[in-house]
């Protein structure tokens, strides 16, 4: 009785499981289908706001022939100080994203005087690639650990050439690589 019970409880956990499987192809077309519509999308966001560009050069062009000079003349300068002070806080970002940069690549002050007539992106860059050929862990003075393959290899005594094998083989592929 209780194996009939078990035997029934597997089979309709099989089954069970056999329904919750995703079907891949009905999800790679919604996946299509949402991608499509996340294109049409950004299409129409970009029409709305050309759209909205020209309906206000149009405006601008309408008070202009209207008389209302003194009114886009107001408008204009409100948005030019708007931008003004968004240009002050970008400019003060940079300088001192610069700033930050050249402390961190520059090892004296000429150095970093010359580095400061340099563009943001290419200090980025500078200090990426620095910190790509920096090595991530120092090497121990003294240490009796692994020490690196002599230049000639050929010379070790073939019991610490068995030792020290994986280091022999992993400065090659280093070599190699560069």
């Amino acid at each position: 009785m209780s194996e009939e019970n078990v035997q029934d409880s597997v089979q309709e956990n099989l089954s069970l499981g056999e329904e919750n499987k995703p079907e891949t192809p009905a999800k790679d077309g919604l996946l299509q289908e949402v991608m499509a519509k996340k294109a049409k999308l950004k299409e129409y966001e970009t029409k709305i706001s050309e759209l909205e560009a020209a309906n206000e050069k149009r405006r601008q062009k309408q008070l202009s022939e209207d008389g209302k000079k003194d009114e886009l003349i107001a408008e204009l300068n409100a948005k030019n100080e708007k931008l003004e002070g968004e240009y002050t806080r970008l400019s003060k970002y940079e300088d001192d994203e610069k700033a930050s940069l050249i402390a961190s690549v520059a090892s004296d002050d000429k150095e970093a005087e010359e580095l400061s007539k340099e563009s943001l992106s290419t200090l980025r860059l500078l200090k990426n690639k620095i910190a790509a050929k920096t090595p991530e862990t120092p090497t121990a003075r003294g240490s009796i650990g692994k020490q690196p393959p002599p230049d000639d290899w050929t010379t070790l005594s073939p019991k610490e050439g068995r030792e020290r094998w994986a280091d022999i083989l992993a400065a090659a592929q280093r070599e190699m690589k560069n």
